[in-house]
């Protein structure tokens, strides 16, 4: 498969080393332009419609978080690459898929661009795949990529998505999560699943957590699920 990326660095030497590792040891990254702001970036990426974005954080201005603050759904993933160690909490809170260190080692450049094959290789193959569901007696399709979470209400469930659409069904929590039958909506509560990709921060919270959504809605995780969604995060 082929990997489109768009590398934000204020450094240009920094974005000539990255561009010229990936493409002596990522045959399947290729780099469709590259930005040296957060500004220039912004207006790049409706254009290039990158599967990745390579991202410094420290840089003049505006940095790589506000890029991240300014789109809060996103439609691709974010490799952080910094010389400063001090980040990854703040990477992951902020929905980074992965985060690599100055001066970018190759084995784990290697390694970030088997994660992102494998986990772009899952995002396409459930990209168009449709739930059947009846609302107020007629049928709806819903597209499994369009949902945001799914709620129990008894032997029901409510169903909103990224329009902020609410759709109540018959079928049951586990049933639709069954149905769906993949990680992209995952069972974090007896009473919630989410779109794993809609996920903007996970916090521990004794031996239950909290997850927060692109929308800023905000999810108990219970106890029985919380090592499982921990696993399947980036």
């Amino acid at each position: 498969m082929v990997i489109t990326c768009l590398l934000v660095d204020d450094e240009n030497p920094d974005r000539e080393l990255l561009a010229n590792l990936l493409h002596t040891y990522c045959s399947s990254i290729q780099v469709k332009a590259n930005a040296g702001s957060v500004s220039e970036a912004i207006r790049l990426l409706p254009k290039v419609k990158p599967d990745v974005v390579f991202l410094d954080i420290n840089m003049p201005t505006q940095n790589g978080f506000d890029l991240l603050k300014q789109i809060p759904d996103r439609n691709f993933l974010t490799v952080i690459t910094t010389g400063h160690n001090q980040y990854g909490i703040q990477a992951v809170k902020a929905g980074a898929f992965d985060y690599l260190l100055k001066p970018i080692d190759v084995d784990e450049l290697i390694e970030t661009e088997n994660k992102l094959i494998k986990a772009l290789s899952k995002k396409n193959n459930t990209a168009d795949k449709t739930i059947s569901v009846y609302n107020q007696g007629e049928q709806v399709l819903i597209k499994v990529k369009d949902i945001l979470y799914l709620k129990a209400e008894g032997s029901y469930t409510l169903i909103y998505t990224r329009t902020n659409k609410e759709i109540l069904t018959s079928k049951n929590l586990q049933q639709l999560v069954e149905e769906i039958n993949d990680n992209t909506v995952q069972r974090i509560h007896k009473s919630f699943a989410v779109n794993v990709s809609c996920i903007s921060a996970y916090t521990p919270l004794g031996n239950e957590g909290i997850v927060t959504l692109h929308n800023q809605v905000k999810l108990k995780v219970g106890r029985k699920y919380k090592q499982e969604l921990k696993e399947i995060l980036p």
